[in-house]
């Protein structure tokens, strides 16, 4: 898909990947809706975005509220007349230990990741035409679990996407899930780990709009990564040793981007 002209909900806008996303898919000549709780962020990044020539609707709201993601929707057909890609990009992260993390957060992070990102699907679905897009943004921690009740959101999220893909083929949407390792973000700001800017997770968004395929694993250097998944003594061995788990363990508590 040329990315020219077409259509594009990004969800999480206001920073980290969302936000990157939103500037690299503007410059390409993509009309976005950007949909995320902070209004004030998002209408910054709108505002540069047309200072730059190019079209951005800001659509404030939650990913797990029904009502929100069907005001998203008609508000994109309003403005654009069409919408011809989905970048389920909101997420919730948490880098506390089971025990340490409060029940309602267990919660959240589950309907943020996986709730959040179905809703968004299911009311983004009709309108897509044949060829349409829907990238869901899963993680490394969705292949080889790492700590909390993160990666098995994203686990679930991985399933979803599967599932999705499956259901939708005879349609001619294409479901494409990203997996990002350890960007640069809002959400990891706490974690002792040298990592890539959220660009380079935009530039992979691309290519799953233009180019769709099953999954995309990105940086690249994160795919043997995957294969420990496949072999649980070893990664039970490396992902269990407590020096691994305090580098992936937040200092900061539960680090959020906007939902």
């Amino acid at each position: 898909m040329e990315l020219n002209g077409k259509a594009v909900i990004i969800t999480g806008a206001s920073s980290g990947i969302g936000a990157a996303t939103a500037r690299h898919l503007a410059a390409r000549g993509a009309k976005l809706a950007l949909f995320a709780r902070r209004e004030a962020e998002m209408q910054s990044l709108a505002e540069a975005i047309r200072q730059d020539g190019g079209e951005a609707l800001v659509v404030p709201g939650d990913v797990t509220r029904s009502a929100d993601v069907q005001r998203l929707m008609r508000e994109t057909l309003a403005a654009f007349g069409r919408l011809d890609a989905l970048v389920n990009n909101a997420g919730m992260g948490g880098g506390l230990n089971l025990c340490d993390t409060r029940d309602d957060l267990l919660w959240r992070v589950l309907e943020v990741n996986v709730l959040g990102c179905a809703l968004c699907a299911k009311y983004a679905m009709p309108h897509l035409p044949p060829g349409g897009v829907i990238v869901n943004i899963g993680s490394v921690a969705g292949e080889v679990a790492t700590v909390g009740m993160y990666a098995a959101s994203k686990f679930a999220a991985r399933g979803f996407n599967d599932a999705l893909r499956r259901e939708v083929k005879g349609r001619g949407i294409r479901v494409v899930l990203v997996a990002p390792g350890f960007i640069r973000t809002e959400m990891t700001a706490g974690l002792r780990y040298r990592m890539p800017g959220p660009e380079i997770v935009a530039r992979a968004i691309e290519q799953a709009i233009r180019s769709p395929r099953r999954k995309i694993v990105v940086p690249w250097w994160y795919r043997p990564l995957m294969y420990l998944g496949k072999i649980p003594l070893i990664a039970d061995a490396i992902l269990g040793n407590p020096k691994t788990q305090a580098r992936y363990r937040d200092r900061d508590s539960v680090k959020k981007l906007s939902a």
